[in-house]
């Protein structure tokens, strides 16, 4: 007989609570302790033993707190820092992607492993999927030290842009890999891109406008709630870009709002905390030995090939910016993480049969990857924020 979601899911929370209270006095970032929490509960270690399987169920609860996630990202970033930080969050983005995506590609190219088809396929496939960044990972440590700086402003708008980046490019890619004309390419990805932003700018609009008419504040979680579900819910049927749509909502929000925009985001920030737990410990649940072991030469390849384009990329953009120092040095550590979006792109790649047997591969070095990047992330963010003098410890 399966084992309630319920069931499960306090075991992994308790699991990861009891983990990071214990980790904790060696100031470890929580969400490290989460995700060894969930990987713990994995198919391969104690979830099979005791047959625990979220696979059926995890899937809404990643979605929703991504989307939390992903609101509080668009209302971290003011329109007045775009101003003054545009051109240097513009450039470090463009660098950072660029520069993971070339790195991986040319990698991959040249170590030349066995595959089914041509090794440039795979080569730019895992290149492309290398631009993106999770978002969760880097918020959640720069709220557990309270970051605030010049750092960590760029490292929010950077992480936001990035997955906007990263999506045209798998669609220029795919246009390459398998014939799909280029217009109908730019159709999809600019209909997923302009339609998530506007339906998120419409609900934060209109989350705005009722949030100040609100007086009672016992009523502005569920309201703030209550609106991101009804943008994910719209923006998963007419097949828009569900985090863009969510971090419009955020920036919009408070934008509209202007001053008294923290109102719509400080009930949010009592759920964060447990956003963070359920998030990483079901991402951690997810990892697969056997995926791991199966294509571990790839997944060093890409994780190193990932990590020095990002920070070459970062390094020459801050410089060509003019940039402070400690974005040039320190940034790249804050855009490591990877997870949500990179994985989305790899699975939709299955859809297509000429790709069927590289699409898994891909598939397999990104979930084995993004085990390494949700331990490995934090602790990298983390050393950034101390080291600009951001981070309150």
């Amino acid at each position: 007989m399966p084992h309630s979601p319920l069931l499960i899911l306090g075991v992994l929370l308790v699991t990861g609570l009891l983990l990071s209270l214990i980790t904790a006095k060696f100031n470890m970032p929580r969400i490290a302790s989460y995700a060894i929490a969930g990987l713990i509960w994995s198919e391969d270690l104690l979830g099979g033993v005791t047959g625990l399987d979220i696979s059926e169920w995890s899937h809404s609860l990643t979605n929703i707190s991504l989307a939390i996630i992903a609101y509080t990202i668009g209302g971290s970033v003011t329109i007045e820092q775009l101003r003054r930080l545009g051109k240097v969050i513009t450039l470090c983005t463009l660098g950072e992607s660029l520069g993971a995506s070339l790195l991986v590609g040319l990698a991959i190219y040249i170590y030349q492993p066995i595959v089914a088809g041509p090794v440039w396929v795979l080569a730019a496939i895992l290149g492309v999927l290398a631009a993106t960044t999770a978002p969760a990972a880097t918020v959640a440590v720069i709220h557990q030290y309270r970051a605030k700086g010049p750092l960590t402003t760029t490292l929010l708008g950077v992480v936001a842009l990035d997955d906007i980046l990263g999506i045209i490019l798998f669609s220029i890619m795919l246009v390459v890999v398998t014939g799909v004309s280029l217009l109908d390419a730019v159709a999809i990805s600019g209909l997923e891109i302009i339609g998530g932003i506007v339906l998120g700018a419409i609900i934060g609009t209109l989350l705005a406008f009722v949030g100040k008419r609100v007086r009672n504040k016992s009523l502005l979680l569920p309201l703030v709630l209550s609106a991101l579900l009804l943008s994910q819910g719209l923006a998963q049927w007419w097949e828009l870009s569900s985090l863009l749509a969510a971090i419009a909502v955020g920036f919009s929000a408070r934008s509209m709002y202007q001053s008294g925009g923290k109102r719509l985001f400080s009930p949010v920030e009592d759920l964060e905390e447990l956003v963070f737990i359920i998030f990483f410990t079901l991402a951690g649940a997810h990892f697969k030995l056997a995926v791991f072991l199966q294509s571990i030469d790839l997944v060093l390849i890409y994780i190193i090939a990932r990590v020095v384009g990002k920070m070459m990329g970062v390094y020459l953009s801050a410089k060509l910016s003019n940039a402070p120092e400690m974005i040039g040095k320190y940034l790249g550590f804050g855009v490591i993480p990877q997870a949500g979006i990179a994985i989305g792109l790899a699975l939709s790649l299955l859809e297509y049969s000429e790709l069927e047997d590289v699409a898994l591969l891909a598939l397999n070095v990104i979930l084995a990857s993004t085990l390494i990047y949700e331990v490995v992330g934090p602790f990298a963010t983390r050393y950034a924020l101390v080291k600009a003098g951001e981070a309150r410890i």
